[in-house]
């Protein structure tokens, strides 16, 4: 252990050095400091008030390294400190498990429904839960760090969510191990998402881990360890090609988002060939991965996706497709027109709030206006904002029905109405009754307000 606790002090200076600028999650809180040393006179006074042991990895960490500070997420807590859960039974034997699958946070198979509890029992599921346990540090939201005090798990780092006490077991062995990772992984300048949520260690490492395992889920747990890497080895990018040519499934997925993540021009033949494949799940990840990956500015596939548009049927796989098309500098107008009229409320959504951001949607304002129409209070919603700045008299017939659609403003269609009218800018009320005609009394009102603020008071 002294070894390992020489180890940490020479890597946390390097931890700082690596992130002077405190990119990395939560080393804005904690600036890499280390808090005082607790004495042993200390830590002996808390286990005896307590009635524990702590696990001795941690102690060492407490005494010899510092009693908190620098730390995964937020930090780690001085002894004790920041609790958000009782303390009163955390001698009791803890009663978290890990789960079947490390790959998400999950609940036990036969957790009961807090919905039929009373206070008193939900009280004492909770307390039961989360005994044997002491809080360590946070990670945000109701996301707290916990280390198992007691039982089969002793040592062990868990992350838990206050919210619905789901839990996940990180695969360290015990707090050293785990707190060495995150120094390790943030002087590599690996990607520090979730941290500890995926399997440690290198691409080398994984790729062993990988080809020893016996067990489906381990093998996955290795894949998808790879993607919090910056790079891969030639060695890695072979093992991964093949996989994705010789496998299906999950495993073949995996591999491709690690090449697409980390080494995407090896990666664009394989997600070229799904893209242009008949599955309709392979073309929504490929699109994921295009747009997830692919080197900003880059236009490498824009032909084949406008190619392929308006073939597309998957509501997801288009709004991926428009994504694209718009980081790549396409003016889509004309492209979204056709889809103005989809059966399918998605593509109709997604294509108006598209067209909207061209810089020629002026052009097509019957296409819009037909929008505005639509039986779809949410594609409604949609057009009155895709036309910001388009303060075009035609528009008023339609702003009028929608005024008289909606007598409230529970879809914020009146509220988007009343800055589409905003934009034309009258600058008088002689101006506005002049342009507008009479029998538009519902768009003349909401422009009266717009005009005099204080006359709906007045005429009250």
């Amino acid at each position: 252990m002294k070894n390992q606790l020489d180890r940490i002090r020479s890597k946390l200076l390097l931890a700082a050095q690596a992130d002077p600028d405190y990119r990395v999650f939560g080393a804005k809180s904690h600036r890499y400091r280390i808090n005082e040393r607790l004495s042993p006179v200390e830590l002996q006074r808390f286990e005896q008030t307590h009635g524990i042991v702590l696990p001795e990895e941690y102690a060492a960490f407490l005494t010899e390294i510092g009693n908190g500070g620098a730390g995964p997420y937020y930090g780690i807590h001085p002894l004790g400190t920041k609790q958000s859960i009782e303390m009163d039974r955390m001698g009791e034997p803890a009663a978290l498990r890990p789960q079947m699958s490390q790959a998400v946070m999950d609940g036990e198979p036969n957790d009961p429904d807090p919905d039929t509890m009373t206070d008193e029992e939900y009280d004492d599921w909770v307390a039961k839960r989360v005994q044997g346990l002491l809080n360590i540090g946070e990670q945000g939201c109701s996301y707290e760090t916990m280390l198992v005090i007691t039982g089969e798990y002793r040592g062990k780092v868990v992350y838990l969510d206050m919210d619905s006490h789901r839990s996940f077991f990180t695969y360290e062995e015990h707090f050293l191990d785990w707190y060495e990772r995150w120094l390790d992984e943030t002087i590599a300048g690996y990607d520090d998402s979730w941290f500890g949520m995926g399997r440690g260690g290198d691409d080398r490492a994984l790729l062993n881990l990988y080809a020893a395992a016996t067990e489906e889920a381990v093998k996955l747990e290795a894949l998808e360890g790879m993607l919090k890497l910056p790079e891969i080895a030639d060695e890695t990018v072979f093992f991964l090609e093949g996989l994705c040519r010789e496998s299906s499934g999950e495993a073949a997925r995996r591999a491709l988002q690690v090449l697409a993540k980390t080494r995407f021009d090896r990666a664009e033949p394989l997600i070229r060939h799904k893209l242009n494949g008949t599955e309709a799940e392979g073309r929504l990840l490929a699109l994921q991965y295009i747009k997830w990956y692919m080197p900003p500015g880059e236009q490498r596939f824009t032909e084949e996706i406008v190619r392929l548009l308006p073939r597309e049927t998957n509501a997801e796989a288009f709004r991926f497709m428009t994504y694209i098309l718009n980081d790549a500098g396409v003016d889509m107008v004309a492209w979204m027109l056709p889809f103005f009229r989809h059966p399918d409320k998605e593509f109709r959504i997604q294509a108006v709030y598209q067209a909207g951001k061209s810089a020629r949607k002026a052009e097509y304002l019957s296409d819009f206006m037909t929008a505005l129409e639509d039986p779809e209070v949410r594609v409604q919603h949609i057009a009155v904002q895709a036309l910001s700045d388009v303060p075009d008299p035609v528009l008023l017939e339609s702003y009028e029905r929608l005024l008289w659609q909606h007598k409230t403003d529970q879809d914020y269609i009146r509220s988007n109405v009343r800055r589409r009218l905003e934009e034309f800018g009258f600058a008088a009320m002689e101006e506005m009754e002049r342009k507008v005609p009479a029998a538009l009394t519902q768009v003349r009102g909401m422009l009266r307000t717009i005009l005099d603020p204080d006359r709906r008071g007045r005429e009250r």
